[in-house]
């Protein structure tokens, strides 16, 4: 999301499927609601929370009359196009990884999966490499460490790659999802 009216709209919006007719109408209320819980953790130190209130109060008396069902689709129609948008996080530390992948990622990152494939990003949420399902030969994890084979077009083999993490069930189970989703779409 680029700018704050989008995400103060976003809150409002998220808001007022949660509270509905009770969506308070004063900053005062806003702030005893807990608003700043549904304002990213990134954009929250860019404003106080009574300007967040205040920004988050202008969309209110637009939004207050639609259904929970249309405030959910315009919430959706404005971040689906984010790269991110459907990702689930897990947060890993390397053990071994190839040169072309490690370069420009620290010793903990980020692994996405979405409807895409396979992303590792900085703690930032920056994408530096991808990997479609296509390209992930085999996985695998124990409860301390998920391994990974994926296919390097560069180098036309397939490159190892293995890091340190507790949820090396659940990014196994989601790859499996993912690739049975494609398969059954085909």
């Amino acid at each position: 999301i680029e700018d704050e009216e989008t995400v103060a709209k976003l809150v409002c919006d998220s808001m007022i499927v949660d509270l509905e007719a009770d969506m308070p109408e004063d900053v005062d209320t806003l702030l005893d609601c807990s608003m700043i819980e549904y304002v990213p953790v990134p954009w929250r130190e860019k404003f106080t929370d009574e300007e967040w209130a205040e920004k988050v109060l202008k969309y209110r008396g637009d939004l207050i009359d639609a259904s929970p069902d249309e405030l959910q689709a315009m919430y959706v129609d404005e971040v689906k196009e984010n790269p991110l948008y459907g990702t689930s996080f897990f947060y890993v530390r390397k053990h071994s990884f190839p040169a072309h992948i490690s370069e420009s990622l620290d010793e903990e990152l980020i692994i996405g999966f979405n409807s895409e494939g396979l992303h590792f990003m900085t703690l930032d949420r920056e994408i530096t490499k991808s990997f479609g399902y296509a390209d992930i030969y085999r996985w695998g994890g124990s409860s301390s460490q998920f391994s990974i084979i994926i296919w390097n077009a560069d180098t036309q083999d397939t490159d190892d790659v293995s890091m340190h993490t507790s949820q090396a069930a659940d990014m196994a189970s989601l790859i499996l999802d993912y690739i049975n989703a494609i398969m059954a779409a085909t």
